[in-house]
Order: C-alpha cells, then sequence, then structure tokens
C-alpha cells in the first residue's frame, strides 16, 4: 500500500470510527432520557387498582374527589413454542396521567397471551382503555415464538412490526417474491401471515389493528388473523385447522394472530404484527397514546416489551388520590322538561365556605360548557334547595351537572344527569344516607328493560353487583362498609349507563 492510500485509509477509518463514536454517543442519551421519561411514572402514595386479564372489559368509575389517575397498560405477550428454547416477544408498555372529574368512566381491556404449541404459538392480544368513550392508549402485544426464530417485541411506535421474509430479516417479503406475506400493519391496519414455501399457502396470522382486522390470504390451511380493535373487545386469530388446530391468538382490544406448523401469529395492537414464515421472527404490535392536552392527558410514555420465556397476559394499573372530604355533601340533582325550557333543580346536606354553583351542560357527555351559576349558602348543616332553568335546551341527548366553587377558588362536581329527546333519565337513590337498605328508583322508559346494578368503592372496587328489571328494587346494604360509593346502573338493551353517589352508615 503506498503511502497516499495508507493515508486515505486512515482518514476514512477515523471518520468512520468517529461517526460511530458520535452514534454510540447519541444512542447513550437517547437511552438516558429514554428511561428518565419513563420514570416519571409513580404511584407512590396513592391508592393501587391493579387490573388483569379476565376475558371482559372492565369499568372504573372515578370517585368523588379525585381530580387525576395515573394509568400504566401492558399489551399481552405472544405463546411459547414449547420444544424450542427461543423467546416469545414481550407486551409493550404505555402509561398516562390524565385529569378527571368524579362519575368519569374508563374502560380497561387487557390482553391475553397467544395460546403455545409444541413449534409455534398464537400472537399476543393488545390491551385498551378508553375514557368516557374515547380510546386513549393502546399497548401492542408481542408475536408468538416461532420454531427457529423469537417473536417481537410490542413497539412503542404506532406501526406494528413486519414478519420476518424468506432471508430471515424482517421486512415484506414473506415467501420469495410476494410483497403481501409476512408484512406488519400500517396507518392501523392488521399484519399479513406468510410461509417460507413459494406458492405461500399458509402461515401465521397478523394480528389486529385500528382500522382492520390482521390481513393475509384467509386460507383455511393458514393461521387465521386477529379481530380489529373494538371496546367490547377482539377475538384472536384461529389456529390451522390441518398443522396446529387450537393454538390460537389472544383476546385483546385487537387480537392476536393465530399459528399454523411452525409458523406463529403476529401481536395484536393500534397497528398489527405480521404472522411469521416458517423459522421466522412474528411481529409485535405498535402501541398508542392520545396526545398532550387532549381527554385530559397531562404526562405520557411509551416503550417497547421485552422478550420473554415464560409469556404473560396483559395487564394494568389504575392510581389515584384518596378522596377527599366534599365541602358540600349532595342530596341529588334532577332535571324536567318544560314548555318554558329544562329545569335543573338539587339540593344539599351540608356546605362549608361554597361560593356559588355553576352549571354546566354538554351534548356528548364529555366536552361541558357553563350556562349559568347560583350563588351557595356558603355555610350549612341544613338542607338546601336550588334550581336554574336552562332556557336554550337541546334537541336530542343533553347531559347536566353542577361544579361547585369554594370561597378559596376548589373545585368539585355533582354527578351528571342525562337529558333524553323522549324525557329525562334520572336515576332515585333513596334514602341517602342509608344504612340497611338502599332503594333505586328508574327511567319510566326503562319499565321492559334488564339492567345491571353495580355498587362501587372510592378505590373503584366493586362491592355489589346484581341483574335486575323494573322499574324500583331494593338493595340490601348491610353488608357494606361505612363510606361514599358510586351506584352504575346500566340497562343491558340499550347500553345507557346512569350513575349517583350515596353514603352508607353502616350497620351499628
Amino acid at each position: 500500500m503506498n503511502k497516499q492510500n495508507g493515508a486515505l485509509v486512515r482518514r476514512r477509518y477515523a471518520s468512520l470510527s468517529r461517526q460511530r463514536l458520535a452514534r454510540i454517543f447519541y444512542l447513550f442519551i437517547i437511552s438516558l432520557s429514554f428511561h428518565y421519561s419513563n420514570a416519571q411514572f409513580s404511584c407512590a402514595g396513592l391508592i393501587t387498582t391493579n387490573i388483569g386479564y379476565t376475558g371482559a372489559p372492565q369499568d372504573f368509575v372515578v370517585p368523588a374527589g379525585v381530580t387525576q389517575v395515573r394509568i400504566s397498560l401492558t399489551g399481552a405477550s405472544g405463546g411459547q413454542a414449547t420444544t424450542i428454547a427461543n423467546m416469545a416477544g414481550g407486551g409493550a408498555t404505555v402509561y398516562a396521567y390524565i385529569d378527571v372529574v368524579p362519575g368519569d368512566v374508563f374502560r380497561v381491556i387487557i390482553g391475553q397471551k397467544g395460546a403455545n404449541g409444541p413449534t409455534e404459538s398464537g400472537g399476543g392480544g393488545s390491551s385498551a382503555v378508553y375514557k368516557n368513550g374515547v380510546l386513549i392508549m393502546v399497548a401492542g402485544a408481542g408475536g408468538g415464538e416461532d420454531n427457529t426464530g423469537n417473536g417481537a417485541n410490542g413497539a412503542a411506535s404506532e406501526n406494528g412490526v413486519s414478519g420476518g421474509d424468506d432471508a430471515g430479516v424482517g421486512g415484506n417479503g414473506g415467501c420469495g417474491t410476494s410483497v403481501n406475506n409476512g408484512r406488519g400493519g400500517t396507518g392501523g391496519q392488521g399484519g399479513y401471515h406468510g410461509e417460507w414455501v413459494v406458492n405461500c399457502p399458509h402461515g401465521g396470522g397478523g394480528g389486529g389493528g385500528l382500522l382492520s382486522a390482521g390481513l393475509g390470504n384467509g386460507n383455511l390451511n393458514a393461521g387465521q388473523s386477529g379481530g380489529q380493535g373494538n371496546i367490547n373487545g377482539a377475538a384472536g386469530g384461529a389456529g390451522s385447522q390441518d398443522d396446529a388446530v387450537g393454538i390460537n391468538g389472544g383476546w385483546g382490544w385487537s387480537g392476536g394472530g393465530g399459528a399454523d406448523d411452525k409458523e406463529s401469529g403476529g401481536g395484536g395492537g393500534y397497528s398489527g404484527g405480521g404472522g411469521a414464515p416458517e423459522s421466522r421472527n412474528p411481529g409485535g404490535g405498535g402501541s398508542f397514546v392520545a396526545a398532550i392536552g387532549t381527554n385530559g392527558i397531562t404526562v405520557s410514555d411509551k416503550a417497547d416489551g421485552t422478550g420473554t420465556t415464560t409469556g404473560y397476559n396483559g395487564s394494568a394499573q389504575i392510581c389515584s388520590s384518596p378522596a377527599i372530604t366534599l365541602p358540600v355533601s349532595f342530596g341529588g340533582i334532577n332535571v324536567e322538561q318544560s314548555s318554558a325550557g329544562t329545569l335543573v333543580k338539587w339540593f344539599t346536606l351540608t356546605e362549608l365556605n361554597t361560593a356559588y354553583y355553576e352549571i354546566e351542560k354538554s351534548t356528548d357527555g364529555q366536552q361541558f360548557i357553563s350556562i349559568g351559576k347560583v350563588t351557595a349558602t356558603g355555610n350549612s348543616t341544613n338542607r338546601q334547595s336550588y334550581t336554574f332553568n336552562d332556557v336554550a335546551p337541546v334537541s336530542g341527548k343533553a347531559y347536566y351537572r353542577i361544579k361547585v366553587v369554594d370561597l378559596d377558588g376548589s373545585l368539585s362536581y355533582s354527578e351528571t344527569v342525562q337529558v333524553n329527546g323522549a324525557g329525562v333519565l334520572n336515576l332515585h337513590v333513596f334514602p341517602n344516607p342509608a344504612s340497611h337498605k338502599l332503594n333505586i328508583r328508574l327511567p319510566q322508559s326503562w319499565q321492559q328493560d334488564p339492567y345491571q346494578v353495580q355498587v362501587i368503592s372510592v378505590a373503584g372496587q366493586v362491592m355489589l353487583e346484581k341483574n335486575l328489571s323494573g322499574l324500583q328494587q331494593e338493595l340490601n346494604i348491610q353488608l357494606l362498609p361505612a363510606g361514599v360509593y358510586i351506584l352504575k346502573v346500566t340497562n343491558k338493551k340499550s347500553g345507557i349507563q346512569l350513575t349517583a353517589r350515596c353514603t352508607v352508615n353502616g350497620v351499628k
């Protein structure tokens, strides 16, 4: 080598070394900032509700006195290929700090681990959270372990991870010339599945996503695709009907892909991961968190999953401060329609340093506007009654609530009452407070409808649950500890939910 060429090589090597050092330093800084960001999530000193997989949606109602909740959510892992010593993909984790008002409802859907098989496995189901019916969080699930390849982890990004191609590289190709098999979902779509042989008849099913179920050729001899994301949950893809019957993807907000012999399913997610061709890596599902500044979210982050040799269902934590003693004890709120408008009526049992009441109205139950104020008595231990007439009622559904503003500026809220176009939907609870029996009276329009009654503690735990019918029922509450509870009644025919706050004195 001459001096000129030697100098050129040294310069190139030095430049390459600097690039590598710069890249390592950049990744190190990113890693530090990432871990610092995730370190923000903490439930220290808060009441923590742990939520596991049940195969059905679970609702958490914000109790009185709580103004913020913190939610951490993890997707399910893929299944294991039990005769192979590799790793299934782990579920991604997302979290958010969310400002709330009493009566807000969080629906939590926890993903199920993909089923195990001897040389193949199903993809996991994703986990998700809705706030008052709006999707705000999705934690992508891991892909199933394949016969010679690891399942990909659930991804922090919204897009699902691709399944491996016939060269063993994650990418678009599932089987040589095909660009459809093995591909991960984009734009919220589920993944495809593939097969290593040229004609691609089989493959692991793709995980479901936001806009569709997992995509693929749909061959009955292939692992089938996971279901599309749904507020009530979605099924995982079924196992192949020829090679690996019963090796299914996990249930979740969106389902994981099913498996075929030696071909495993991709994980469900906001966009699903691709299923694997034989001996390649099934994709993991992508994650999603609504933007900060929307739906009350003030802090959020998300992280990729970590591979697992044991597998697990998804999980969630909901943390909140202990319910505080409110300066106002509401006795009830009622709404009546007349030719002069909509009359909002409420009364209080006690008041402490209360400045005024602000009447708020909404047409969707989420975004409320102020329509008027009523001066409070201020301090009282006797019943005080108030009214406000809404002279501009809307057609169709409307929602009303009372905001309590204290002299020091602190806020609290009454429960929300819904008005239907055909009349007012009120839930009457009496006596309140109660010791032995609690009576409930439902809207006249529910005369023929079955419904579910839940009594929920301030920590979000369902203390009493009954399936009933008829406009008036009596609940035995003698076994309930003294305290404040949320009473939630769900019409099984229409899906309409009514809530009220009640106080139980306890049996002495």
